[in-house]
This record gives structure tokens, sequence and C-alpha cells, in this order.
């Protein structure tokens, strides 16, 4: 009987956390987020006719829709936008459960302005990419060096490419800084990542549900092996820009209350590459440019000057 009531205890526990898993990690279906009034999170209410004039800006161009195949065989889809006299290519990754014409609505028109050709990407898991599972970057960072080879073989061995990424995206692009990136790779703008999927999982957990990370964190890595094939751990921004050889420039808002300011002058500190940081006073959460737009622009303008011909 004792026995019994255990198993059925830990049977409980057990689909309790596979269903915080499947909130953390599975797509979700049936819902159109490209919708404009379902993008605009709470957060982002106030900034709304700024955000809609930047996605009216994207739809007005004309775009490529390009697909790729990733390392493990998904369907990856992107938007190519050309930017006349083109110097280069600039590709740009989404956060966590959000698209790239919302978190890039304020970016796009400045890139093509400044010369540069845009990809917006959707990530696997999100869009019209396929993926059941959002892995955090861990293996986002390898679709990202999928990226760079079609705009290579498309765009021809002397391009020039910057990776761009806000939040889950800036994870991407710095989890992607620490592998053997080809010359055409000629920086990296990062704006609000964190510093391992382990660190944002156990925060979101102790903040949002008041528990401790040591508790889900094996579970949840469990979950990942059995249905995604990857581990949380051993995965970090700040090691991999340890050994990064592309310039970074880090952005992040100091009131950012989801990934903590702290994380990104973490992986400054941490990259050993040439690198620069802006952080935005009051600026929440991928925020940066509704606070201090003036200081966005000159900041990605001198770093795109200095490393694109």
């Amino acid at each position: 009987m004792e026995l019994a009531i255990i198993i059925i205890c830990v049977l409980i526990i057990a689909a309790i956390l596979l269903y915080f898993f499947s909130i953390a990690f599975v797509r979700k279906r049936g819902k159109d987020i490209e919708n404009f009034e379902n993008a605009v999170k709470r957060s982002l209410k106030p900034y709304k006719e700024q955000i809609k004039e930047g996605i009216d800006y994207i739809n007005s161009l004309e775009c490529e829709e390009v697909y790729i195949k990733s390392f493990d065989g998904l369907s990856l889809f992107g938007r190519f936008y050309n930017s006349e006299n083109a110097r280069g290519t600039i590709i740009l990754f989404h956060g966590y459960r959000s698209f790239a014409k919302r978190d890039f609505s304020c970016a796009v028109k400045m890139y093509i302005k400044w010369g540069l050709n845009v990809l917006l990407v959707d990530q696997r898991a999100h869009g019209r990419s396929e993926g059941r599972l959002i892995t955090f970057g861990i293996k986002e960072r390898f679709d990202a060096v999928s990226w760079i080879n079609y705009v290579i073989e498309e765009r021809g061995n002397s391009e020039q490419i910057l990776l761009g990424g806000m939040s889950m995206g800036a994870t991407t692009v710095l989890l992607c800084s620490g592998f053997e990136l080809p010359q055409n790779v000629k920086g990296i703008i990062a704006d609000s990542g964190f510093t391992s999927p382990v660190d944002i999982i156990k925060k979101v957990a102790k903040d949002n549900y008041n528990v401790g990370g040591a508790l889900v964190l094996p579970i949840f890595n469990f979950f990942c092996k059995l249905f995604g094939g990857f581990s949380l751990y051993g995965v970090s921004t700040k090691d991999a820009v340890k050994k990064s050889k592309v310039p970074i420039l880090l952005i992040h808002g100091k009131a950012d209350n989801f990934v903590p300011c702290d994380m990104c002058c973490e992986n400054y500190k941490c990259a050993l590459c040439e690198k620069d940081i802006l952080l935005v006073e009051n600026a929440g959460h991928g925020l940066g440019f509704f606070f201090n737009k003036d200081a966005m622009r000159q900041k990605a303008f001198k770093f795109i000057e200095k490393n694109i011909a």
C-alpha cells in the first residue's frame, strides 16, 4: 500500500513537471503569433504604434522567401530583403516565442538604409520553421552556422556578414561566436542575451513559481534528452565568447527584470575578442531602442562602420 502511494506521488510529480516542461520548451500551435494584435505583449503596449510602423515598413518591402535544412534535418524558413548597393548582409535571430518582424521592427529600416541586406530568420520551433522543441540556443547556434553558409553560397565568398539577435536570439549568436566561423562573419550585435539556458531557467523558475533550479533542472534535462536529444548543461555564452574571434557589441536594458543586466556584464567581462557594450538606462527587456534610440543607432552604426568595409 505504501509503495503504491509512493509510486502515485512520483507519477503525479512527474506529470506536473512534464506539464511545465511543455510550457517552457514545446512550441505552441494554433495561434498566429505574427498577427499584430497577438504579437504585442503587455510590456510592448506603450510602443505599439512604433512597432506597427516598423512591421508595416517591413511588409512593404519585396522579399525572397527561403528555406534551408538544419544540421538535424529540419526545414528552416527565412525572409531575405535586398538593400540597394548593399555592402553586406545581416542575419537576425528573434527571441523566445517571438518573431523577427516584431523583434526587429525598429531595426530593419535602419540596416537597409545603412546598406545591408537583411535576412530575418524564423528560429526552429517558431513561425514557418519546423521543430517541436525550443532549445534556448543549444541547437539554434548550429542553425546560425547553417544560415551563414547559406548566405555565402548565395551571395559569394566575398560577402560580408553580421549576426544580430534579440533575447534568446542574442544567446543564439553569442553561442555561435564560439565556433570557428568563416572569415565572412565580421561582427555580432547581441541585445538582451542571457548567460546560459540553465541560468535563465533557474531565474524564471524562481521568479514565476518560487521553485529552486536544483529541483526542476535535472528533470527538465531528462526530458530534453528523452524528447530532444540535447542536454541543458555545459552550454554557456560566457564560455563561447572567450573563444570568439569575431567583434561583439552587447546591448542591454539596465531595468531588465527578465534577463538581468548582470548577465550582459558577465558576457562582456568574459569576451576576449574586440568588444563594446551599451547599457540603456531605465530600459526593460529588449526595450533599449524605445528608451534611447539615438544611443542605439549611434552605437550600432559605429560598430558596423568599423567592421564592414
